[in-house]
Formats: structure tokens, C-alpha cells, sequence
């Protein structure tokens, strides 16, 4: 009995494997305890006694899980917002340096060169703003005692909100990286390494808001056998 009670516990808490594994810990310390001070000369019994005044499994997760999601949807945000900060400041140590080197685009990219920066200098402060928004939407969430549907829906929404900033700052990036391209395609020395290692920071901060945004739905996702029916 023990042992199924914890397998079903430990699937309804699959959605954070580290809160999983110290709440099956936890309750497996308290059913033990419990099961010693039972009386019962039959195990199975005493199993079952313990387990019911334990009571369901899915129960159980769904108080711990508000915490565990709003944690993760937090740091996803905080996240976005440091990645856009970082990606900023990337952009104007990179122009300051191709000033100093005295470094031009060619006439014969310049047109494209042009378009290019109209659609980087958009795509960023769109992912910005929406960066700012989803932030607030998360600070000012009240995380409740007990899971339910309204928090949830409310936790879809701040996800959503991350896409859609985490979309146009990845185009914000292609596009440095493209004019990186272009400025560099000719000129290629110690001096390109400033460039170079500012986009590469760049991806990666891209790379990094993408997993940790991916996780939160994905813990999302898989907190939703936890709601009531």
C-alpha cells in the first residue's frame, strides 16, 4: 500500500522532479513513523490505515505545487529580463567598439544593412515591452495555498506572455548576428573578437531564456492532472 502511495504521489509531483523527490522523502519518513506506531499485527492492514489518514496523493502535490510553479514562472521572467538587459548592452558595447576600430559598412550592403536594423531595433523593444509586462504579470500573481484552475490559468497567460517576448528578441539577435555578418565579411582579425563574443553571448542568452521558458510549460503542462474535477 506504502509503496503504491508513493508511486502515485511521486507521479502526481512529476512536474518538479526536486520538489518530488524532498516532499517523497518527507512523506516517506511521516508513513514509516506512522506505520511504527501502528498496532496491528497484520502489515497490509496497518498499511492501509496509515494511507487513508494520510490521504490522497493528488491532494497532497496539489499544496505543494502553487509554490513550485510560481518559483519556476518567476525565474523565467526575471530571467527575460536580464537576458533583454544583457542583449542591450551587448549591442551597445558592439558599436562602440566598431566606432573605435573605425569600422564601416560597405555601400553595397547598406540597403539591406538598413532593413535589417529597422527590423532588430523593433523586434527588440517589442520583446522589451512584453518582456516588462510579463514580469509585472507574474510579480503582482498571489500564489494560493491549494492548487486550482484560476492559478493556472493565470500561470498560461504569464507563459504565453514569455513566447511572445522570447520570439521577437530571438529575431532581435538573428539580426545583430546578420549585421555582425555583414560587417565583418571583410575584415577579419583580433579585433573581430569583441563582435564576435558579444553575439555569441547574445545566443546564449537567447539559448538560456528558451530552456527555462520551455521548463515552466512544461511544468505547467504537466500540473494540470493535479486540478480538481
Amino acid at each position: 500500500m506504502i509503496a503504491a502511495y508513493m508511486k502515485r504521489l511521486e507521479q502526481s509531483l512529476a512536474h518538479d522532479p526536486g520538489l518530488s523527490a524532498r516532499v517523497l522523502q518527507e512523506v516517506r519518513d511521516h508513513l514509516e513513523e506512522a506505520l511504527a506506531a501502528e498496532q496491528l499485527d497484520d502489515r497490509c492492514a496497518a498499511e492501509r490505515r496509515v494511507v487513508e489518514r494520510f490521504g490522497d496523493p493528488c491532494e497532497l502535490a496539489a499544496q505543494f505545487a502553487p509554490v513550485s510553479l510560481a518559483r519556476c514562472a518567476r525565474r523565467a521572467g526575471v530571467a527575460i529580463a536580464l537576458a533583454t538587459v544583457a542583449i542591450l548592452v551587448m549591442m551597445k558595447a558592439r558599436v562602440f567598439w566598431f566606432a573605435i576600430v573605425q569600422w564601416r559598412l560597405s555601400e553595397d550592403v547598406q540597403t539591406v544593412a538598413n532593413l535589417v536594423i529597422t527590423v532588430d531595433r523593433y523586434a527588440f523593444w517589442l520583446a522589451a515591452c512584453i518582456g516588462a509586462a510579463s514580469l509585472l504579470y507574474i510579480a503582482r500573481l498571489h500564489t494560493p495555498a491549494r492548487l486550482h484552475a484560476d492559478f493556472q490559468k493565470h500561470l498560461r497567460r504569464a507563459a504565453g506572455l514569455f513566447i511572445l517576448a522570447t520570439v521577437p528578441l530571438g529575431v532581435s539577435v538573428m539580426s545583430d548576428l546578420a549585421l555582425t555578418v555583414l560587417q565583418l565579411r571583410t575584415v577579419l582579425g583580433l579585433a573581430a573578437v569583441v563582435p564576435i563574443t558579444s553575439i555569441a553571448i547574445e545566443i546564449g542568452c537567447i539559448a538560456v531564456i528558451a530552456f527555462m521558458v520551455g521548463n515552466a510549460a512544461r511544468r505547467l503542462a504537466r500540473s494540470e492532472l493535479l486540478q480538481p474535477r
